[in-house]
């Protein structure tokens, strides 16, 4: 499971700051649907117990398995989108093939964590 430290060493921003920027690039993602459903999403995961909209960086395996059950294969789309908009925030770019909403997160957690043990203290 996808956990964030809140020990200062392992990101480069504080655990709230990538919280809040991660929850701006899942709305984001989400908001190439439209808004309404955008909402209509968050409403289904969180009837389903599945997670409520604040709990999604914690919980972002169980987000993507709701995304999955609503969306079928099509939410690789949906997650492709909250992606572009992750590396869009973060300027990463990369080689590597970033279909994958939890690995893509994962990479640009280890990058900011790279870049933090880099600087000169």
């Amino acid at each position: 499971m996808l956990r964030l430290s809140r020990d200062k060493h392992e990101t480069e921003l504080d655990v709230d700051e990538f919280r809040e920027i991660l929850l701006e690039c899942i709305d984001q993602g989400l908001l190439v649907l439209g808004e309404s459903p955008r909402e209509a999403i968050y409403y289904h995961l969180e009837k389903r117990n599945l997670v409520r909209k604040d709990e999604i960086p914690e919980k972002l395996e169980d987000f993507i398995e709701g995304l999955r059950r609503i969306f079928g294969p099509g939410s690789s789309l949906i997650e492709k989108q909250i992606i572009q908009e992750l590396f869009r925030k973060f300027d990463v770019t990369t080689e590597e093939d970033c279909s994958d909403l939890l690995k893509s997160v994962r990479f640009v957690m280890k990058l900011l964590a790279s870049k933090k043990s880099r600087r000169p203290r």
